[in-house]
């Protein structure tokens, strides 16, 4: 046997063994298609996941038991550090992901589930141990709640993650402003008139922003009902 023909016999042989996308057909290729994701080859692309935003997002979190833990030891300068560099990652998360293109549906969630579990818990050490309100703080969380079950239930039925608009934002920072407030020295004499001022300022905002955030869910809800 010649040298030509046993080249020619062994390419025959190498090209009946691998399936050609281009001759086989869809269904004898899906047990290849198959073996290949089972064997580990198919993997999640976790680019979106593991970005600068969301690991902001959860250094929030991370600060957020030190926090607790100096404002319960009476440290409330070194509490109020940490709490202005969470209000800056807080503000820096966003605005990188507008600018470097990495907003995701992950990281809005991820943005509204940490502060509302930030202002949540900060507010519960305050009451039990700065005097603050504890209806307001009730009030607070209550909304939070209730904010909470509604985005999950659009998320859920109509596929669509409510963002926050400028009355949450207002609302936002009026919540840091009276916690800081509740954490200056008594000393400063401003801050009764300050407490008494903010504290109806923020039991009204907590009412329009729930307002606003139940006519957001049932517009929500009835657009995308009727495009169906």
């Amino acid at each position: 046997m010649s040298l030509a023909l046993i080249f020619r016999t062994r390419k025959k042989k190498t090209t009946t063994e691998l399936p050609n996308a281009n001759t086989e057909s869809p269904s004898s290729l899906e047990p290849v298609i198959k073996n290949r994701i089972n064997s580990g080859t198919h993997r999640l692309n976790f680019e979106k996941v593991l970005t600068l935003p969301n690991f902001l997002s959860i250094s929030r979190l991370v600060l957020l038991p030190l926090i607790l833990f100096f404002i319960a030891t009476a440290q409330n300068i070194t509490a109020l550090v940490l709490m202005f560099i969470s209000w800056l990652t807080d503000a820096l998360d966003g605005y990188i992901a507008r600018k470097t293109n990495q907003v995701s549906d992950l990281g809005k969630i991820l943005d509204h589930f940490v502060d509302k579990i930030w202002v949540g818990t900060i507010l519960v050490t305050l009451v039990l141990m700065k005097n603050f309100p504890i209806w307001l703080a009730g009030l607070v969380i209550f909304r939070d709640i209730l904010i909470v079950f509604g985005a999950a239930i659009v998320l859920q039925k109509r596929n669509v993650i409510l963002s926050s608009n400028i009355l949450g934002k207002i609302t936002g920072f009026f919540f840091a402003v009276i916690m800081v407030v509740y954490l200056l020295p008594n000393t400063i004499l401003i801050k009764i008139k300050l407490q008494g001022i903010l504290i109806y300022i923020i039991a009204l905002l907590i009412f329009a922003t729930f307002l606003n955030y139940a006519w957001v869910f049932i517009k929500v809800i009835r657009s995308n009902h009727q495009r169906a």
